[in-house]
């Protein structure tokens, strides 16, 4: 029952909530995800959908640029709803059928996993010329889910020498070392093994456009079923995967790397609120939880939950066998008895950490009646009205955009250009992370740069005049969210249009966003070489995706 040291907007969600639910750290997330990259930077992560398949948190990886590992044709079709474009998922399950097969090729997928001579075969009946990947057999040895025995090859010469015989594309090998790997060795031995094959097979023509390292990475926050810490030696994991693809990189030249991460994205930034069915005591103490082994909390074979009783603190404790709801036996915590409070109540709150990896695909539909958990998806950052307070940041935010380009404005202007209704900031809790600043503006007029605004207009163009994203949290989407955020503010509020002026060079990305050119606009030079006057027309209610996630900041005024 140890305490995590939730991130404010996760306790608030977890204290509010009036009933069970299942609550996502967008925020976590991407932070995990990005720490992912400064570990392995040359690495295209596909996150695998299995993990968790929640459509806020797919559309959140997808707006950061990762891609999708999918295994079925309704994994694929859910990563396409949800941001990613086809190139960006590879089906990666090595078994399906011939109509799985034709079904995902049909939507545009192009590289697929195989082990076998028979799914090479089905692949270029039913997928011609598609890349197919070889999976190689490991032991799993060291890891809590070995994942062994069904997926995996002895024979990857022979498999990708077939498929090039058949007009396939041989494209790569992967690997996986089973889930949640918690040894370094394990990893050595499997990257040494991609060695020796990606050398046999270049000795006979087939030279590899990449190594797929698969999934296995680790998560942090669980227990043993001792109720020890489970502790992965992460720091060891991620140098022996470096030093494994610099000798890969030795033996197959100017190899590609991709990656499958599945719990080590998600399982730690996902928490459930549960509450107490009831304490009892028989020949030992048992607590029942409203969310077990069906609804949400399927690995109590292997691993233990950390557990957090808000309302019940400092007290004595007992130590009672966990399970749930469920009148099957099997719906239990594996392993010793968990230490408690003494004076649980059925309906006190609890709270289950690192419990955001496979808790939605492996719930039943309802089994004793018992139904998934809703699932939120909360965030630290939010989009607000600009305070008075905000406007010493919003000045620094601007100097560290402009200022190297001599394109600041002073403090005043800035304040000057503030709408109530469109204009906002990007509140990441501690900080500001960006904002918008938007006001009326005649069409083919704007603001004169470095002067505070004398005239208050009305009129029914709206003008951008900027919009900045930290550092810190660029490549996140959040561009994207401020523009669709104010173009549904401006909407609301019945413009017709939105003008704005590129700086920098950045007509071209505005082009992609609707926004038309006026050269016959004149700009004054304070607005820097190159300037373009555009606009649009405000119309529809979504946005295109950002086809720029990992560069979204893009100059205007």
């Amino acid at each position: 029952m140890t305490p995590m040291s939730e991130p404010a907007h996760v306790r608030s969600a977890l204290t509010r909530a009036g009933h069970d639910q299942l609550v996502y750290d967008l925020t976590g997330i991407e932070g995990q995800y990005h720490a992912l990259l400064d570990e392995l930077p040359d690495v295209s992560v596909r996150f695998a959908v299995k993990a968790c398949p929640h459509p806020p948190v797919l559309a959140c990886l997808a707006r950061v640029g990762a891609g999708f590992d999918a295994a079925s044709p309704g994994e694929i079709e859910l990563t396409l709803r949800n941001g990613a474009l086809p190139a960006d998922v590879h089906y990666g399950n090595t078994v399906k059928s011939d109509a799985d097969i034709a079904a995902a090729h049909s939507l545009g997928i192009t590289t697929f996993a195989t082990d076998c001579v028979e799914d090479v075969r089905a692949i270029a009946r039913h997928a011609p010329g598609a890349h197919v990947f070889c999976r190689v057999a490991t032991t799993g040895a060291g890891a809590l889910w070995a994942l062994t025995d069904k997926c995996g090859s002895d024979d990857a010469v022979g498999v990708l020498t077939e498929a090039r015989r058949l007009g396939l594309v041989p494209a790569g090998l992967s690997i996986h070392v089973g889930s949640q790997q918690m040894t370094a060795s394990a990893w050595r031995q499997a990257l040494d093994s991609l060695v020796v094959l990606v050398t046999s097979l270049a000795s006979r023509g087939i030279h590899l456009g990449h190594v797929n390292l698969g999934g296995g990475l680790p998560a942090h926050g669980y227990f043993g079923r001792t109720g020890a810490p489970l502790v992965p030696p992460t720091g060891e994991i991620f140098a022996a995967i470096r030093e494994g693809m610099g000798r890969l990189r030795e033996a197959g030249g100017r190899l590609r790397f991709v990656v499958e991460p599945g719990r080590h994205l998600v399982a730690d930034h996902g928490t459930i609120r549960a509450h107490v069915a009831r304490l009892t005591s028989r020949e030992q103490r048992w607590l029942y939880l409203s969310c077990g082994k069906f609804n949400g909390l399927y690995e109590t074979d292997q691993l233990r939950y950390r557990l957090t009783f808000p309302d019940r603190a400092g007290g004595a404790v007992v130590p009672a066998v966990i399970a749930g709801p469920t009148c099957d036996s099997d719906d239990r915590f594996g392993g010793s008895p968990v230490v408690v409070p003494a004076d649980l109540v059925s309906g006190d709150p609890v709270w289950i950490h690192s419990a955001g990896a496979y808790a939605i695909g492996y719930t039943t539909v309802g089994f004793n009646g018992f139904g998934p958990l809703p699932v939120v998806a909360v965030r630290a950052e939010k989009i607000r009205p600009i305070d008075a307070g905000d406007w010493s940041t919003i000045a620094e935010l601007e100097a560290a955009e402009y200022a190297p380009r001599g394109l600041s404005e002073s403090r005043a202007a800035l304040e000057s250009r503030w709408a109530k209704e469109t204009s906002f900031v990007l509140d990441g809790g501690e900080r500001l992370g960006g904002y918008v600043l938007a006001l009326p503006y005649p069409p083919n007029r704007f603001p004169d740069p470095g002067r505070p605004e004398t005239t208050a207009y009305h009129s029914a163009n709206l003008h951008l005049h900027d919009i900045v994203v930290s550092a810190e949290l660029r490549g996140r989407g959040w561009g994207t969210r401020l523009l669709r955020h104010l173009t549904d503010a401006a909407r609301s509020f019945r413009y017709e249009r939105i003008s704005l002026i590129a700086v920098d060079g950045a007509a071209g990305f505005w082009s992609t966003r609707g926004f038309r050119a006026h050269p016959e606009v004149t700009l004054p030079a304070g607005y820097g070489p190159g300037a373009v006057y555009m606009s649009r027309p405000i119309t529809g209610e979504g946005e295109a995706r950002d086809p720029a996630p990992r560069n979204e900041q893009r100059s205007f005024r």
